[in-house]
């Protein structure tokens, strides 16, 4: 009798505990859909809503990464947790766009997590599809030698890596593609990149367009590098979250903020290649090989990030300006590059002609990127380049109203007229751009006081980049400040050199606001406001 009501009791206190005493995390997803219903609805966001009563984490989440790109709030990174009855934003953007089949357009995300139920679901709609398909097939050869192992790659618009095709022992490859235009390069260990049209300037590399049904022959004939003694390597980064970036082409061209005067219409001495390419690996790793002893800078760029230069301070540096060249003449290792998110997600398209104010220049259409920034926000979205018949265009843009940004190492940057692009116009053409030269040909023509640049990108969540130039070495103070007048961050207080300086701020620990980042020195104080949004 005793041990009955022991055992009763035991059964009670058990069950009450279980029902009271433990604390348990759940996962509600809201909404637990998603739908893209055109080209320019490209992104959306659900809630990661933690509806229990004790720590959630999220684990993992399954998906296909080849067509979505996943992003939080705050730049939190995988595995992260929430607190009960918090939330945390996730936006989902369909990168995969220009490859998705009827088969595609139904799908299902797994959210993998340490509560009542795992994993959660949450379904995606596409309410488009690429359904036609054309083959690109060739032979990659050392003059009139097979090469097999050879990797072939295939960019989309001429910018996003979309495939890759290898060799066989008889130096073929072959390839179905989307239809599209397309940017072809060759690679193989000991040789130079080749492109489309034997250059290796990705930048003069002849679009191939794929049409549905037909075959496309494109052969490539690479050369071998004579000599690795001088070479440029390192690691491509995000610059806000630190993680390596594992795809894209690394672009090696000659220059300097300072180079020598050459003849007008003479960028380089003729009969030298002023630019050459290699890819980035697998583990964000990258070596280039040019040929000959120079000062370079160093541009990277990768799917669904803005292109960037090397700079010595480790900053995302979009412009050239903001670069910094490297003397090859030897082999450099760890010239690291940042790079920041490029949030396209639209379907307009801007395009037009370069030119020079100078008929003698007009030559000169080497490593000319093409940018579109947004008015409103002052952010850049979009970009290309321009090619070897003074022609661009730039895809992917979202409803705004924009200016193209046209710059090239060693020129002032140019601007095109003001475009609007909504629902009823977005596809605009002959948008021209002119290029200002001044007598000296290549020389920059710095600002002879102190320059607080505005912000990039702004408004930011949670990083934005503050760049500033200073006409001679002087201490600086560069500080952010709330509406309250009161310091939230001191960003750099130091002697530093003549020049432009950029710094990177994080904004994490501060509420959504305007704030006044101020640069003073001790000739004068500079302000720019600032708004973060999160």
């Amino acid at each position: 009798m005793s041990l009955k009501l022991s055992i009763l009791s035991l059964f009670i206190i058990f069950s009450i505990f279980n029902s009271q005493g433990f604390a348990q995390p759940e996962l509600d997803i809201k909404p637990n859909s998603i739908e893209f219903e055109d080209l320019f609805n490209r992104i959306d966001y659900t809630y990661l809503i933690n509806k229990g009563d004790a720590l959630l984490t999220i684990d993992s989440i399954t998906y296909n990464d080849a067509f979505y790109s996943l992003s939080f709030e705050n730049n939190l990174q995988l595995p992260f947790t929430i607190q009960p009855d918090d939330s945390i934003e996730m936006t989902v953007a369909l990168i995969g766009f220009y490859f998705i089949t009827v088969s595609d357009t139904s799908d299902t995300m797994f959210v993998h997590n340490d509560g009542i139920q795992s994993p959660e679901d949450l379904r995606v709609k596409i309410d488009f599809f690429e359904d036609s398909f054309g083959l690109i097939t060739g032979t990659v050869t050392d003059s009139l030698t097979p090469l097999d192992s050879a990797f072939v790659y295939f960019f989309y618009n001429g910018i996003y890596l979309l495939d890759t095709a290898t060799t066989d022992a008889s130096g073929n490859y072959q390839i179905l593609l989307p239809e599209g235009d397309y940017t072809i390069a060759a690679e193989k260990d000991g040789y130079h990149v080749v492109f489309h049209d034997s250059t290796y300037d990705p930048f003069f590399a002849e679009l191939v367009e794929v049409v549905d049904s037909q075959t496309t022959v494109i052969n490539f004939n690479m050369k071998r590098i004579n000599d690795f003694t001088k070479s440029v390597s390192g690691l491509v980064y995000d610059s806000l979250n630190g993680t390596v970036l594992n795809k894209g082409i690394i672009v090696v061209r000659r220059g300097t903020h300072v180079p020598s005067p050459l003849p007008k219409g003479e960028l380089f001495p003729q009969a030298t290649i002023n630019a050459f390419a290699g890819f980035i690996k697998p583990d964000g790793s990258f070596n280039v090989y040019p040929e000959n002893e120079a000062f370079y800078f160093v541009q990277a760029h990768t799917n669904y990030y803005l292109p960037g230069y090397y700079n010595d301070e480790g900053n995302a540096s979009v412009y050239w300006q903001n670069a910094d060249s490297v003397l090859i003449s030897s082999n450099i290792i760890d010239k690291n590059i940042y790079l920041l998110n490029d949030s396209s997600y639209g379907n307009g398209s801007i395009g037009g002609t370069i030119n020079f104010s100078s008929i003698s220049d007009e030559i000169n259409f080497e490593g000319i990127t093409l940018l579109a920034r947004n008015l409103s926000t002052n952010a850049l979205y979009s970009y290309n380049f321009g090619k070897q018949d003074a022609v661009y265009n730039i895809r992917n843009i979202p409803y705004g109203t924009y200016e193209i940004v046209a710059q090239k190492i060693g020129l002032q940057n140019a601007f095109s007229q003001i475009i609007t692009i909504d629902s009823l116009t977005n596809q605009f053409s002959g948008i021209d751009i002119t290029f200002l030269v001044s007598d000296v040909a290549n020389e920059q023509q710095l600002p002879n006081d102190i320059v607080l640049y505005q912000n990039y990108p702004n408004p930011f969540n949670p990083g934005t980049n503050i760049s500033f130039y200073i006409p001679e070495a002087m201490t600086v103070k560069l500080k952010i400040f709330n509406i309250l007048g009161e310091t939230v961050a001191e960003i750099v207080n130091d002697f530093l050199t003549a020049g432009t300086h950029s710094f990177e701020f994080n904004g994490r620990a501060l509420s959504s606001g305007f704030y006044l980042v101020t640069l003073e020195t001790a000739v004068s104080i500079k302000s720019q406001k600032i708004l973060l949004l999160k």
